[in-house]
């Protein structure tokens, strides 16, 4: 793991506001931690998170029982988003074993997936994009675990896609013993409210859309509100259920097409 940034226990992490101490966890089971809630934006976050190393000496929490059935819905979810919005490239940042990645090469459409800390088990040769531009970011259950999310976030912004699609549990002024905090874990350390994520949005010049448990940024002047209507209405009800019905009964016609590329990349690479 890279070295984490060093910043104040003072301020805030995101927004530079200051910091009211909450209440405290042992983390791990064994680090006694300070728990802090922004003034400003309103979010909360543990201090500087320096057992990081220790929590990440697994790719996936034995906690995280819900890691397929989560990779599932927002398989669904993602698919309903780009032929809406004819979306072509996807970059899932965070993607973990590329589960997703692969779920979504399955259907063709084009997505490649980076993680720093997972090996990319179901996606492999499908972590260097083959575009420039993305038009869909993807970030699931992956901002909670920014050490530093004032500069952390410039990985998912800075090339500027039409689209973010992100999940987090949204911060409310729950207390200890909320269970996204995870402390167990070790891996959650930062928790967005609503304010913040507006605050992420008017600064890097998106809008901010919740629908569902969705949080979805748009490129200002990119979407159409009748197609973001439509996609709200997508997820809901008798109709979400028979749009994911009938994109299971589609052929998995990319699993044959990848497996071509990467057979014809092993050939040219052994001459």
């Amino acid at each position: 793991m890279t070295t984490q940034t060093q910043v104040s226990p003072h301020v805030c992490r995101l927004c530079s506001g200051p910091l009211l101490a909450r209440f405290q966890l042992a983390v791990l089971n064994k680090h006694q931690i300070q728990y802090y809630q922004c003034a400003q934006c309103l979010s909360l976050q543990t201090e500087p998170a320096y057992w990081l190393d220790e929590a990440y000496g697994q790719n996936l929490s034995n906690l995280d029982t819900g890691a397929v059935q989560r990779n599932w819905n927002n398989f669904y979810v993602i698919y309903i988003l780009c032929h809406i919005f004819k979306l072509k490239n996807l970059l899932d940042l965070g993607g973990g074993d590329g589960l997703l990645c692969r779920s979504l090469r399955d259907y063709e459409i084009n997505c490649y997936v980076q993680d720093e800390y997972a090996s990319p088990t179901y996606a492999q040769g499908f972590t260097d994009p083959d575009f420039e531009v993305p038009d869909l970011v993807l970030a699931f259950e992956v901002w909670e675990h920014l050490p530093h999310p004032s500069m952390d976030l410039d990985k998912f912004f800075g090339k500027n896609p039409k689209m973010l699609l992100v999940t987090t549990a949204i911060y409310t002024d729950q207390g200890l013993d909320w269970w996204y905090l995870s402390p167990e874990s070790g891996q959650h350390i930062f928790f967005y409210s609503h304010q913040a994520l507006e605050h992420i949005a008017q600064q890097k010049g998106y809008k901010l859309h919740l629908i569902e448990n969705f949080i979805l940024f748009v490129k200002k002047d990119t979407a159409s509100p009748l197609k973001l209507a439509i996609f709200r209405r997508s997820l809901r009800g008798k109709l979400n259920r028979y749009l994911r019905y009938k994109i299971m009964r589609k052929p998995a016609t990319g699993v044959w097409k990848d497996y071509l590329q990467q057979k014809a990349l092993e050939e040219l690479d052994s001459k």
